[in-house]
């Protein structure tokens, strides 16, 4: 199940976010997995075209599937307004499992919004 959530971010600040992936509450190894950060102008956009692409394969604490999402202000200092967002999690293949699994636990819009202050750049 997919979870929506609205990010507001301030143009100039960082986005960190902290990723807890879970299974029915329980903590899940993700040790070897990637998790896929997207964000686009419009939804059908191609991935070609996203203004924001992340591919995180290290993680913090996998093992209690802990990781971190981190994007600079200078990947974001062109943005302005409403964007979309996903978080796509892929287990590698395993037994029994003959592919690889991938999952979309958290989308939503992201909304970035003019700053104030620009001269700590």
């Amino acid at each position: 199940m997919t979870t929506q959530r609205t990010i507001y971010v301030k143009r100039g600040d960082s986005l960190k976010r902290e990723i807890s992936i879970k299974d029915g509450g329980e903590p899940v190894d993700i040790t070897n997995w990637t998790i896929y950060f997207t964000v686009k102008k419009n939804k059908t956009d191609s991935d070609d075209d996203a203004v924001i692409k992340k591919d995180i394969t290290t993680h913090t604490d996998p093992v209690n599937g802990k990781s971190y999402l981190l994007v600079l202000p200078s990947e974001m200092d062109n943005l302005v307004g409403t964007y979309y967002y996903d978080v796509q999690v892929k287990r590698p293949m395993t037994e029994p499992i003959s592919y690889d699994d991938i999952e979309t636990p958290l989308e939503g819009s992201i909304i970035f919004s003019v700053d104030i202050t620009r001269r700590i750049a």
